[in-house]
Parts: structure tokens; C-alpha cells; sequence
């Protein structure tokens, strides 16, 4: 092997280990926002602790009306019926970018099986204006027994 053909090869082990190495520390825009429950399992009228971290480079704002839906999985994903809000639907809270939050509810009159939290959230938006929707975020899946 002469000289050229080693600096080749060499390079390209080094391109390949840039591109796995920045493939592993750059997180993926889809997979940015993780929302983690306490338990695996509850009972209902048990509170239900919910984080959400936020490793986008975008700040993530919820709804005043409906921050959160409880969802059961029956095949498909199915969300329990909500009443209509009554009040204009604003953005309530936000969580910034590189950032993390907690909060925490009840869980409510539900059927029992595996079901899991959605949230609905708008990207890059501020306190106070009207909520739109553009994403919604899932937690993992749990037992309500």
C-alpha cells in the first residue's frame, strides 16, 4: 500500500467516526421533548406526576383550556370526551427550551386498562396569546387499574 492509498483510508475512518459521534451528541428534533410519568401503574383518584423535558431548541407552550388529555389504548388510541372550554383558550404555560417540568394531576373517573397523557402544545409561542396547536407530545404508557 504506497502512502496515498493510506491517507485515503485514513481519512474516511475519520469522516465515519465525526458522523457517528455527532450522530449520537445532536439530539433529533422528533425526538426533542420526552414526557416521563412517575409509575407505571395507578388506581383512580391516584395523583399521577408527569415530567417534561424539553431538549429542543424551542420553547413548548400548553393550553389554559386543555393542557392535557388522558388517552386509552383500545387498538387504536382513543381520547376520553371533553366539554367545551368555556373561557378563550390561551397559552397558560411554557416550558424553554434545554429545560424541565413537572406537574401534577389526578387521575380522573377512567376505565380501567393502558392509557397514557397527550399534550397538545404549540412550538415557539408566548404566555398569553391564543393557543394553536401545532404538535402534541406523548407520555409513555401506564396501567390505570
Amino acid at each position: 500500500m504506497n502512502k496515498e492509498d493510506f491517507l485515503i483510508i485514513v481519512a474516511g475512518v475519520i469522516i465515519l467516526i465525526v458522523i457517528i459521534i455527532l450522530s449520537i451528541l445532536v439530539p433529533k428534533e422528533a425526538n426533542s421533548i420526552s414526557v416521563i410519568t412517575d409509575n407505571g401503574a395507578y388506581s383512580i383518584g391516584d395523583n399521577l406526576k408527569i415530567k417534561i423535558e424539553n431538549n429542543s431548541g424551542k420553547k413548548i407552550c400548553f393550553s389554559s383550556c386543555y393542557p392535557y388529555y388522558f388517552e386509552k389504548k383500545e387498538g387504536a388510541w382513543n381520547n376520553y370526551r371533553y366539554s367545551e372550554c368555556s373561557e378563550e383558550d390561551r397559552i397558560e404555560k411554557c416550558v424553554d427550551r434545554k429545560d424541565v417540568k413537572a406537574f401534577e394531576l389526578e387521575i380522573p373517573l377512567v376505565k380501567e386498562g393502558i392509557h397514557r397523557i397527550a399534550l397538545p402544545a404549540c412550538i415557539g409561542c408566548n404566555l398569553e396569546e391564543a393557543f394553536n396547536e401545532n404538535e402534541r407530545f406523548y407520555s409513555n404508557e401506564f396501567l390505570v387499574k
